[in-house]
């Protein structure tokens, strides 16, 4: 049965699956990627398992000048929080039964690249501000409760909220 687009068939039975063997809720998610040297090209690309096949994701360096030939890192960045936080937040209310006739969401950062080209110490990121506008057969009590939900069980939102385990390692190719 499908409810706002998301499968709930799936999700029940993989909630139950974990519910069983709480081991099958972890995993490690990965992406590689290459940088690439042809001038007047994307810079970077990965390529990713999609259902039926693969997807390629390329990126640009930051163009300071304007946008450049392809998304650049922090757009790809926004991307997963809106993304992720909207999923979150209508997986959920698809499971309470709540029916959805349209959702935009919204997610800037406050970007400041003083520190990243060693020109003072501010904070290379000041804030996230998220806004998602609804709507649908809801109450305001029943959105905010599902704000809540989202921002407390989001990945995206939880990686911002929370300082994460980095290790960074780099090696020369052999």
């Amino acid at each position: 049965m499908d409810l706002n687009n998301i499968d709930l068939k799936q999700v029940v039975e993989f909630k139950e699956t974990i519910r069983k063997d709480p081991r099958l809720a972890a995993f490690t998610a990965r992406i590689e990627g290459d940088w690439l040297f042809e001038e007047g090209e994307p810079q970077f690309r990965s390529t990713v398992k999609v259902k039926e096949g693969t997807y390629t994701m390329e990126a640009s360096h930051p163009n300071f000048a304007g946008p450049g030939i392809r998304p650049g890192p922090m757009a790809f960045g926004l991307f997963w929080f809106a993304a992720c936080y909207t999923s979150t937040f209508v997986t959920e209310a698809s499971v309470r039964k709540l029916r959805f006739t349209a959702i935009k969401t919204k997610i800037e950062a406050e970007l400041d690249y003083t520190a990243q080209f060693d020109l003072g110490e501010n904070p290379l990121i000041n804030e996230y501000r998220v806004v998602m506008e609804v709507s649908g057969d809801i109450t305001d009590a029943q959105l905010q409760d599902l704000k809540e939900y989202a921002l407390k069980r989001c990945m995206g939102m939880f990686t911002i909220r929370n300082a994460i385990r980095l290790k960074a390692d780099v090696r020369l190719m052999s």
